[in-house]
């Protein structure tokens, strides 16, 4: 869709000009009645010849090299306006037959020739998209975005960073693209890849940043995506217990609670009953914490456990055992009774102070 619209805009606006026959014969209707002398009959002749050859060339590249040389070599004649729309003519041949070496080449020595026209570098940027020059792509991407800053081109130019793995370019382009998008399914994308990005990068600061940023954004998310939809709620977790994680190692217990609690609330794991263990033990409240640990055992324990709930259940048994004996006199004796209270016990009953 952007390859028919970057060629339909440009060549819209062509301005083609006459062809050297109907200028021929524009010449002679002007011979009628204006009066020109010898010298200066020959010298427009010349010229037309000159024109009339160029455009008449076969082959489109040879005919573009003779345009512009015709160009430059006469700029005060007035046939150079005709030979502009000679060549732009030729251009308009090479979108037309799909020839997008061609059309790259013309439109590249025009924009060296009399650069800044829009129409020019969107013929640069379909032709270098079909013929995947990215680095050309890009320029003209570019270019086209400093004049009319579009959501589109910028969205364009930051897929393209994306996909050659230029992370630098890809987020300064998405960081562009938020000040300006108003798609609450795009915004969530962009702080979700903002999360991954820098969960890859191991920068604390920005994970905590994007993970917080990509909850509120998936709260204005109406009607999303089938595959999204299904994966929103495993999305909603893992943001909420990594954050919970990065409370908890700087020791914001109170935010780690509600962020582990929040997991919770998504989805009933092993790790999460872990963590809210290992906080109630931090803050002095050995029994909560004990029936936290059995809650995270048991879990693992369970036949529907996952392999991530499996390998925290013996750490979590390790500590519900060592917080029960240190309550009864170095044994175990009891301890199912907790198992049983653990099964029973609500998440939030879990938080309440017990005697």
């Amino acid at each position: 869709m952007l390859l028919s619209w970057l060629l339909m805009s440009a060549t819209a606006l062509f301005i083609c000009g006459i062809t050297a026959n109907q200028a021929f014969a524009a010449l002679q209707d002007e011979g009628e009645e204006t009066e020109m002398t010898e010298e200066e009959y020959e010298a427009y002749m010349a010229e037309y010849e000159a024109w009339e050859a160029a455009e008449k060339e076969a082959d489109i590249l040879k005919s573009g090299s003779m345009l512009l040389d015709f160009i430059r070599k006469h700029p005060q004649s007035t046939l150079v306006t005709y030979a502009e729309g000679s060549y732009q003519r030729l251009l308009a041949r090479c979108v037309e037959e799909k020839k997008y070496q061609e059309l790259e080449t013309l439109a590249e020595q025009w924009n060296a020739y009399k650069p800044g026209d829009e129409n020019i570098v969107r013929m640069i940027a379909a032709a270098a998209r079909e013929l995947k020059h990215t680095e050309k792509y890009l320029w003209a991407l570019e270019e086209m975005y400093k004049k009319t800053p579009q959501l589109d081109f910028a969205k364009e130019i930051a897929n393209i960073h994306k996909e050659s793995s230029n992370d630098a370019g890809y987020i300064e382009w998405s960081e562009t693209i938020l000040k300006e998008e108003t798609d609450p399914f795009e915004i969530f994308r962009i702080h979700y890849d903002f999360y991954n990005y820098y969960s890859g990068k191991n920068d604390s600061s920005k994970i905590m940043e994007y993970a917080q940023s990509t909850l509120k954004a998936m709260e204005q998310l109406q009607n999303p995506p089938a595959e999204l939809a299904k994966n929103l709620p495993e999305i909603r977790h893992a943001l909420n217990h990594n954050i919970g994680v990065m409370h908890f190692n700087a020791k914001r217990y109170d935010q780690a609670t509600t962020y582990f609690m929040n997991a919770l609330s998504n989805k009933k794991y092993s790790n999460g009953y872990y963590q809210i263990g290992n906080i109630l033990w931090e803050r002095k409240m050995v029994l909560n914490a004990r029936l936290a640990f059995a809650k995270a055992q048991l879990l693992g324990e369970s036949a529907e456990a996952s392999a991530e709930d499996k390998s925290i259940a013996p750490r979590a048994k390790e500590r519900m055992e060592q917080l029960h004996r240190a309550l009864q006199n170095n044994t175990l004796v009891g301890i199912d009774r907790q198992y049983t209270r653990a099964r029973e016990m609500s998440d939030e009953d879990l938080l309440k102070p017990m005697e």
